[in-house]
C-alpha cells in the first residue's frame, strides 16, 4: 500500500492539487481493498489546505486503512542487493511518513530503530556484517542513510575485483613455471592419470602423487598420447577403444636408399 504514495512523491506528486471528488475517481486504480474503501470516501488530510495534494490524500488514504506502523512495515520483504535494499529503506520511510501525518516524503523521515530493526532483518547473511556498523552508526535521515548504503555498494564492487586478483596471485605461486601454470589449468588431474596409465607408466608410480608431478610427466608423453594438449587440442573421443601401442623395437640405422 505505500507503493503508490512514495510514486507519487517520487513523481512530483506533492505539487498535484486535487479536490476530494477527484480521488474518488482515483480508487480504481488501487490494488489493495483497504486503500480503494478509503478513497471512495477519503479521510482529510491533516493540515488546514482546502485543496491537498495527490500526495497528502494518498498518505492519508493508506493511514487510515493501515493505522498500525507495524502493518505498514511488514509490507517490506528480503532483498538480495544494495540497490534494491536501498528501496526497501525508502520503503520503510514511506510508512513512517505516513503514520507521521504525511506531511513529509521517505527521504526526510528520521531513520527510527525499527526501520534500522527491519531493513537489517530482511538483509541477505552474506551482506549482515557489512551492513550492521554502518546502519547502526547513522543518527540521520532515511535519504542519508541511501547515500551511505550507495557508498557501501561502491566499496563492496570495489573490492571484488581486488580480492579474485589476489586469489588468482596466490594461485599462480604455487605453480611452477608459465607452461604448467597453463597446462594445469587446462589439463584435470583425471586426464592427466588416465594418459599416463594407458601410456604404461605403473600405476604405483603415478597414484598419490601432486598434480604438478603427473603433469611433468603427461609432458614427456608423445603428443599422439596425450588427450589434451598444452595449449588446448581437441581431446579425444574416450568412448572408442585406444589400441594398444607397438612393443618397442631396437634401435636401427636408416637404410641406405
Amino acid at each position: 500500500p505505500v507503493s503508490w504514495p512514495r510514486r507519487a512523491w517520487d513523481n512530483v506528486g506533492n505539487t498535484v492539487m486535487l479536490l476530494q471528488y477527484e480521488l474518488q475517481q482515483l480508487d480504481v486504480l488501487s490494488q489493495d481493498s483497504q486503500v480503494r474503501a478509503q478513497m471512495s470516501n477519503p479521510p482529510q488530510p491533516h493540515g488546514n489546505e482546502e485543496s491537498p495534494s495527490l500526495y497528502r490524500w494518498l498518505a492519508a488514504a493508506v493511514g487510515t486503512a493501515y493505522p498500525s506502523i507495524g502493518e505498514l512495515e511488514a509490507q517490506a520483504g528480503p532483498w538480495k542487493t544494495i540497490a534494491k535494499g536501498i528501496q526497501v529503506l525508502r520503503q520503510l520511510g514511506m510508512a513512517w511518513a505516513i503514520e507521521m501525518g504525511g506531511t513529509d516524503g521517505p527521504d526526510d523521515t528520521p531513520v527510527t530503530k525499527s526501520i534500522k530493526a527491519t531493513l537489517l532483518c530482511l538483509a541477505p547473511d552474506e551482506l549482515k556484517p557489512s551492513l550492521l556498523a554502518v546502519v547502526m552508526a547513522v543518527d540521520g535521515r532515511v535519504g542519508d542513510l541511501a547515500a551511505t548504503l550507495m557508498q557501501l555498494e561502491t566499496a563492496l564492487a570495489g573490492a571484488r575485483p581486488r580480492a579474485i586478483r589476489a586469489a588468482k596471485g596466490q594461485h599462480s605461486k604455487g605453480q611452477a613455471g608459465g607452461e604448467q601454470e597453463k597446462g594445469e589449468l587446462r589439463v584435470p588431474r583425471k586426464v592427466l592419470w588416465l594418459d599416463l596409465l594407458q601410456a604404461g607408466v605403473p600405476r604405483e608410480e603415478i597414484n598419490g602423487k601432486p598434480t604438478t608431478d603427473l603433469y611433468k610427466r603427461w609432458m614427456w608423453l608423445p603428443a599422439a598420447k596425450r588427450s589434451t594438449g598444452s595449449e588446448g587440442d581437441k581431446g579425444v573421443d574416450r568412448s572408442k577403444p585406444v589400441e594398444p601401442s607397438a612393443p618397442p623395437t631396437e634401435w636401427q640405422l636408416p637404410r641406405p636408399y
